[in-house]
């Protein structure tokens, strides 16, 4: 009786230790050390991408070559065995039935000893598959922020340091067990620090991405530039760290700044060029009004007499009297082109009435000589406007008309030229074909330049806007003297 029960105990004991086998969470093995897989349960099977369990053994006759993507592994695994017994984490990469590879982790013991030197092994493993990607992906990660010139750290909300790449270290002269767990203050000083740092971290906290500039001194090196962004890193609805991402620019500021000094230079040649330019238009046309003006008018008038002279002494020498009609239309037109051609180079108008009368004396000869309708509207407080800001205009004004009627095939343009908060303010619209965005910013389209150029002397911005087939709109701001 006694033994029946015991026989009918064994009997519930291995039937619940199958159960469990057939229904335990992890993979669970059997083999034996030639590499002959002896039993598996349903979990195992599926690791390895079997519907049943009972498909794996006629599968897979040699572990090593079958299942272990590199067999060296699977000698590693026995030598740990016959070491000490039993292996735990033994980590390795494995074949699924599909083809693809994946990550196992195994915790196994030698389960009986064998003749010859062989023996049973019986074990449990587990996927780490989504783990061993995540750990490439974190390696990844961290050769790219190691490897990057930027610095980066990560701050937590205590501002203290949890991350840090080598660039960062190498700035601050620090070994990373320096600074990781460190407060922010304790690597850049507490003052710096909370009057300069910790309002932009506060910034960043509150779930803004911020950017900023600052100066700093560091060890070996000296007083660098740095750019710094700080990114929120949210855990849940709150910001638990920041990530902070700082660029020396130290030589680009400098660079930057000997660019924008050398383009004020520029700029301030331009100017004077310009305004030794006008100069020179000036005195040349005072000297073409002075002397080859009075020069043909004193010729013209000793022609006058000439010809009275003739009809005196030679009446009816009619080829005298047509040689000297022809000289004095002649020097008639030579008088009106030398009158022109001073205008161009310096129109007296411009002094005398200011800069509204002159670009109206000069739209009228535009008119008659182009044949578009100009509109023009000017502001009272213009009329007696002039110097070099009313020169620089009349320039752009002269520049803005030539390039209508050479490039926008328009039919009619406006000019509007007033005075608002200090600034001398002209717009001219066409209904030309528009100025297209490659011209405007072409390098060679030194008319566009020169305006610009003539603007800019003054503090001014000029403006361009074109659309196809709608005309061009020129916009130019020039503040006035006294203004900001």
């Amino acid at each position: 009786m006694r033994q029946t029960k015991l026989e009918e105990s064994l009997k519930n004991s291995e039937a619940k230790l199958r159960k469990l086998f057939m229904n335990a969470p992890v993979g669970i093995f059997r083999t034996n050390s030639k590499g002959e897989l002896l039993d598996i349960n349903p979990e195992m099977a599926r690791i390895g991408g079997f519907d049943h369990y009972e498909q794996i053994p006629p599968y897979i006759h040699d572990v090593s070559s079958r299942l272990y993507v590199d067999s060296e592994r699977r000698q590693e695994f026995l030598q740990q065995l016959k070491e000490t017994g039993y292996v735990e984490n033994f980590e390795c990469e494995a074949y699924h039935k599909d083809g693809r590879r994946i990550w196992l982790s195994i915790n196994a013991r030698i389960s009986m000893l064998l003749s010859g030197g062989d023996f049973e092994i019986e074990g449990f493993a587990v996927e780490i598959t989504p783990r061993k990607q995540f750990e490439g992906l974190q390696e990844e990660y961290r050769l790219a922020v190691e490897g990057s010139e930027e610095l980066m750290a990560v701050v937590d909300r205590d501002y203290a340091y949890r991350m840090v790449n080598s660039a960062y270290l190498k700035l601050h002269g620090k070994g990373r067990e320096e600074v990781i767990g460190k407060g922010v203050g304790d690597l850049v000083g507490g003052n710096y620090f909370n009057f300069i740092v910790k309002p932009h971290m506060d910034r960043c906290f509150a779930g803004e991405n911020v950017r900023y500039e600052r100066k700093g001194f560091y060890p070996g090196i000296g007083t660098r530039q740095l750019e710094v962004q700080y990114h929120p890193l949210w855990a849940g609805s709150r910001v638990d760290k920041i990530v902070a991402i700082l660029r020396d620019i130290t030589d680009y500021k400098k660079a930057e700044n000997e660019l924008r000094q050398s383009q004020h230079q520029l700029r301030q040649l331009a100017a004077y060029l310009q305004d030794v330019r006008e100069q020179e238009r000036t005195e040349v046309a005072r000297t073409v009004h002075d002397e080859l003006g009075q020069a043909l008018t004193g010729l013209k008038i000793d022609l006058g007499l000439h010809e009275k002279q003739l009809r005196r002494h030679f009446d009816g020498q009619s080829e005298l009297f047509e040689t000297t009609r022809s000289m004095t239309e002649l020097v008639d037109y030579l008088i009106k082109f030398t009158r022109e051609l001073v205008s161009e180079l310096r129109p007296s108008i411009l002094d005398d009435l200011g800069l509204a009368a002159a670009i109206e004396w000069y739209i009228e000869k535009y008119r008659a000589r182009t044949g578009l309708y100009v509109r023009y509207n000017s502001s009272p407080d213009l009329e007696m406007l002039n110097g070099e800001i009313a020169t620089a205009m009349y320039r752009i004004v002269v520049e803005a008309l030539t390039n209508v009627s050479r490039h926008a095939r328009a039919t009619n343009v406006t000019v509007d030229l007033y005075i608002s908060d200090n600034l001398l303010i002209l717009k001219t619209y066409d209904n030309g074909v528009g100025i297209t965005r490659d011209r405007i910013n072409r390098t060679r389209s030194f008319g566009i330049v020169g305006m610009k150029e003539r603007a800019l002397a003054f503090g001014g911005k000029i403006e361009f806007e074109g659309s196809s087939g709608k005309g061009t709109m020129v916009r130019v701001q020039i503040p006035l003297k006294g203004s900001s």
